[in-house]
């Protein structure tokens, strides 16, 4: 297990230049997944959200309902680099079937 010491430890023996070349290798992955995403929907005429982006098309989702949505009810979702990201269309289908599930036509809510 790594701790803040060891980490502090091997940041004071980093030079300037070896310490800009991670944070530059860091911003360069950040902007590839950016280009992944975005290739994604344009081949495959979907539309993608992030959490955030879920939770601002249906407001009825917080960050705590789509975790539990996810692990309880198979809410479907895939992940690009470290963010979690969820196709309009199947989460469509999974909140249809939800809601008949539970025999009431208002959408899904935890």
């Amino acid at each position: 297990m790594i701790t803040n010491n060891d980490v502090y430890q091997t940041l004071k023996k980093m030079t300037l230049e070896e310490f800009a070349q991670i944070l530059s290798s860091y911003s360069e992955m950040k902007n590839e997944n950016e280009k992944i995403i975005e290739k994604y929907q344009e081949e495959n005429r979907k539309i993608l959200y992030t959490i955030d982006e879920l939770i601002e098309q249906y407001p009825f989702f917080t960050r705590y309902n789509i975790n539990k949505a996810i692990q309880k009810d198979g809410l479907p979702y895939f992940t690009i680099g470290n963010k979690r990201m969820f196709n309009k269309d199947e989460v469509e289908k999974w909140l249809d079937k939800e809601s008949k599930l539970k025999k009431d036509k208002t959408k899904y809510e935890i």
